[in-house]
């Protein structure tokens, strides 16, 4: 017995280092910031790269589990100043109001464009009473903090009205995609995927997602890839690609039309989170 017990002993000594080991590793991959905004807001910021485990990121994260998960994806290309201002009043008065009722967590892509500076705002102006988590490729971020003095193609500054931004290491939009999607599988809770016009990427998000099991609400009207899948689901139009069969056949959608009451919208969202 005492021999055995010294090989335990033994054993816990030598696993001891090598756990200490992997948590100074992480915290070395996953690198925590903050920044500020003109505007005085302040968001944390994590930096990580594409092949670290989700649970690490929300580790570094280290905010509670949310009740709920709403994913936005599009954006607000080609719409008329109407347009765009409709889908503004759905964020004001259904997305960001129903987030905060029922203790939301929004992710997006984080940056000052589209529906995500649409969402940013929406946030802010209803008190920032939800958690607004960006989530980007690192190497698309204009901001200084973020970029330095490397030039950016095609970049993008971050909306700052968000409260956490993950910035995975990647060069291209969309290198972000599966990492948010391995991250939004972490969370144990309900999850609605919004989908607002929206090109090639959208569509990827819209595939994964369905394909997770989430629900998918697309808001007819508002241009592009939202309202080709609407006509594949609504009115059994011929797909243009297997990705929107695959998407429409799911049972996993469910339409909005962008002409119809933030009231409405915000009834759906309540229905769709409380399965």
């Amino acid at each position: 017995m005492e021999l055995l017990e010294r090989c335990e002993a033994i054993n816990r000594d030598i696993e001891r280092p090598s756990s200490r080991k992997d948590s100074i590793r992480h915290e070395e991959i996953v690198k925590k910031n903050t920044i500020t905004f003109a505007n005085g807001n302040r968001a944390v910021v994590i930096t990580a790269p594409r092949d670290i485990d989700a649970q690490t990121i929300l580790e570094a994260l280290d905010f509670a589990q949310p009740h709920a998960l709403i994913m936005v994806f599009g954006g607000a290309k080609g719409l008329d100043d109407s347009r765009k201002a409709r889908v503004a009043e759905l964020f004001n008065h259904a997305i960001a109001p129903v987030a905060a009722e029922l203790g939301a967590l929004i992710i997006d892509g984080g940056t000052q464009s589209g529906v995500m500076a649409m969402m940013g705002e929406a946030v802010a102006r209803d008190g920032r009473r939800s958690h607004l988590l960006g989530i980007a490729p690192k190497g698309k971020i204009t901001d200084p903090e973020i970029a330095g003095a490397t030039a950016v193609a095609d970049g993008a500054p971050l909306e700052p009205n968000h409260s956490h931004f993950v910035l995975v290491e990647s060069a291209e939009w969309g290198g972000e995609t599966g990492k948010m999607l391995e991250l939004a599988r972490v969370f144990n809770a309900p999850i609605v995927a919004i989908l607002v016009n929206g090109g090639a990427i959208a569509a990827d998000e819209a595939l994964q997602s369905v394909r997770n099991g989430w629900q998918l609400l697309v808001v007819e009207g508002s241009g592009r890839f939202a309202d080709e899948l609407s006509a594949a689901v609504r009115d059994g139009q011929f797909a243009k690609s297997v990705e929107v069969s695959e998407i429409a056949r799911s049972g996993r959608v469910a339409l909005f039309n962008v002409d119809d009451a933030a009231e409405k919208l915000r009834e759906e969202l309540r229905r769709m989170l409380r399965y």
